[in-house]
């Protein structure tokens, strides 16, 4: 390493694995180099489902050591990005109260006519750009209430994002970043600062809401403890970009008022980059949401990813029938097409043990005979992610007015070839894919950004544009994706009668 050379070290927890990188930016290009990788799961305890925190923990711990063993000890920041919505709690000594729960855990089903109990769902909207949702922290938060968990809310001192939490532990550092509290449906989306009505409509402690700190901030520095045990040196803390959607559209490579954006992971977040959010009745019906991003609004609707077929890769890896990734995406492209059709979005396949069970289930319950072909599954499940992305984008074009020609697919599922092919399919639309590692490459920017390496998102977007290899994907068959579509609206409409009560 070269004594003049900036090394930035970002950590990306996502919800089913984290990742240390370190980045450097040389000759206007960046060029990244993975530390070490971890599978990240929630874990059950009784009744309920927490992240494994230690273990994230330790992993961290770890990769700083690995960083000074190869010589990367003079770091120049480091940053930490995560999934959304959930939060840690900390008491009067700063320590942990318990475990982070997870967002799929069952605290918060049912929770939605307490929410508009509480308040109208249109007031909700307008003040945070959020609608009752059961993923969110806000239910979260209300459903400890409900269920008679409030002790731990009235003994609490300090409210953080998970984001927020890690970077406390790095460096002491109390405060919320905007993008990771943006993520929790608790910060007015006009003013970026706590929305106060939210916190006495649902009895929140306001004592235990801390500041709220930009992205891209220099917030501290290595605890000197931990510069010692992992032999780097008392390197800058960054609040990046903390909520890992933020991050990851910070590295799209185009914003264009005619692109879409895509970034797909264990959950795909579709929609645009904008300057200011939409809070209009039309956008709440189509249940839009208005986040936070870096010098931006991201509008999207947070629709399933990869989940489904992540845990089919867990679940297949863990029985006789070992399978790679790769595999699975081969013999679903050779599948034929368009013989089911799944709501990916049903609220049966939200949080499953067995997902291939569920997805039986899925195909029984709306008049479909349930395959025995592992193909068939896997194909109808990437068929599923490619036409809700053709119908949220149509309701985004017109909520927008905007002519959209491409989409700007980022993170892991940028890898899956035939993803990205059914999405140029059904659309209609251009796909540019990568980077995979959008969301690391946007921490590690963001890091890049608050020490003035970088200056504007507009610099990191063509730092990525000149850093990556980008993918171009043609539709083709889209007169077949048009013929099938009316098919996959009625299997939709049939699957949403059934969540409705009777």
């Amino acid at each position: 390493m070269k004594a003049s050379q900036r090394v930035y070290l970002g950590f990306d927890l996502g919800a089913s694995s984290g990742r240390a990188v370190l980045g450097t930016i040389e000759n206007c290009r960046l060029r990244i180099e993975e530390i070490s990788r971890f599978a990240n799961a929630p874990c059950r305890l009784g009744d309920r489902l927490y992240w494994n925190i230690l273990a994230l923990w330790g992993h961290i711990i770890s990769a700083m050591r690995l960083c000074a063993k190869q010589g990367y000890d003079a770091i120049s920041g480091v940053g930490v990005d995560t999934w959304g919505v959930d939060f840690g709690l900390l008491g009067s000594d700063d320590r942990l109260l318990e475990n982070p729960l997870c967002y799929r855990d069952a605290i918060t089903v049912g929770i939605e006519p307490a929410i508009r109990a509480a308040i109208d769902e249109r007031d909700l909207y307008r003040l945070t750009g959020w609608p009752v949702a059961r993923v969110s922290t806000l239910s979260e938060l209300a459903a400890l209430n409900r269920n008679g968990d409030c002790a731990t809310l009235q003994s609490a001192q300090t409210f953080l994002m998970m984001s927020d939490l890690f970077r406390h532990l790095l460096c002491g550092h109390k405060a919320v970043e905007l993008t990771a509290g943006g993520s929790g449906q608790l910060i007015d989306i006009r003013r970026g600062d706590w929305c106060r009505k939210l916190l006495t409509a649902f009895r929140l402690p306001k004592k235990i809401f801390p500041n709220i700190v930009q992205p891209a901030t220099v917030v501290g520095k290595l605890h000197t403890v931990l510069a010692a045990e992992t032999g780097l040196n008392r390197t800058p803390v960054v609040a990046v970009a903390g909520h890992d959607t933020a991050s990851a559209a910070a590295a799209a490579p185009l914003a264009d008022h005619d692109c879409a954006l895509i970034s797909c992971g264990t959950w795909s977040v579709v929609g645009a980059i904008q300057e200011e959010p939409d809070t209009s009745r039309e956008a709440l019906v189509a249940g839009f949401v208005n986040e936070f991003g870096l010098a931006s609004i991201l509008f999207v609707k947070n629709i399933a990813g990869l989940y489904l077929f992540e845990s089919l890769h867990r679940a297949l890896n863990c029985s006789s029938r070992k399978m790679s990734y790769a595999a699975m995406v081969r013999i679903a492209m050779a599948a034929k097409p368009f013989q089911y059709y799944l709501d990916i979005n049903s609220p049966f396949l939200f949080a499953t043990d067995d997902a291939e069970a569920s997805i039986r289930h899925c195909l029984r319950s709306t008049g479909q005979k349930a395959t025995a072909d592992m193909a068939d599954i896997l194909r109808a499940i990437l068929e599923a992610l490619a036409w809700s992305y053709r119908a949220t984008l149509a309701q985004l074009a017109t909520l927008t007015g905007r002519r959209l020609r491409r989409i700007c697919l980022v993170g892991g599922g940028s890898r899956n070839r035939l993803l990205c092919q059914l999405a140029a399919n059904a659309t209609g639309l251009e796909v540019i894919a990568g980077p995979a590692e959008a969301t690391v490459v946007g921490n590690l920017a963001s890091q890049a950004l608050a020490t003035r390496q970088l200056r504007t998102v507009a610099e990191i977007r063509q730092l990525v544009r000149d850093s990556f290899d980008l993918k171009i994907y043609r539709p083709r068959t889209t007169g077949q994706w048009d013929e099938h579509f009316h098919r996959y609206q009625e299997i939709a409409e049939k699957s949403a009668r059934q969540r409705k009560p009777h």
